[in-house]
């Protein structure tokens, strides 16, 4: 039996190295892909945001995502709390008083109480019903979004 000669194995080296040099390329290519697809399908994708609790029962969070949101608008530190006051008033008025300036023709008005600047999320519920914080010791008849 003779043995292949050196220059023939160089020759086989070289060509196994080449076609799987091409095929790693390729294949991080596909992974690369891969790896940007799954990236622009998260958490913060209106698609995500459509299986959200409460979706499609009349809460608030029917309207964020009727307003094109996204769970990444208002949740911009964890999605397991909510949003601070800050974030809702950059949609709804900039300033406390700014809002209570919107609901000023409410009877009473929501927004001037005298328990001052409550945070948003002691009435609005984005995921579940909403509930007015006064009706723990008044009886007004304001709905609250």
């Amino acid at each position: 039996m003779q043995l292949p000669s050196t220059r023939h194995l160089r020759y086989v080296v070289t060509t196994v190295d080449e076609s799987m040099w091409m095929y790693m390329k390729r294949l991080f290519a596909v992974l690369l892909l891969m790896g940007i697809v799954a990236i622009a399908q998260l958490p913060t994708s209106n698609a995500f945001a459509q299986t959200a609790p409460g979706v499609g029962h009349g809460f608030v969070i029917d309207k964020h995502l009727g307003a094109q949101l996204t769970c990444a608008n208002c949740h911009t530190e964890s999605t397991a709390k909510p949003p601070e006051m800050v974030t809702c008033l950059s949609c709804h008025g900039g300033t406390y008083d700014a809002l209570a300036k919107t609901t000023e023709n409410d009877d009473p008005n929501p927004h001037a109480s005298h328990r001052g600047e409550l945070p948003c999320a002691e009435c609005h519920h984005i995921h579940q019903a909403s509930v007015l914080l006064c009706s723990q010791c008044h009886d007004f008849e304001l709905k609250v979004p």
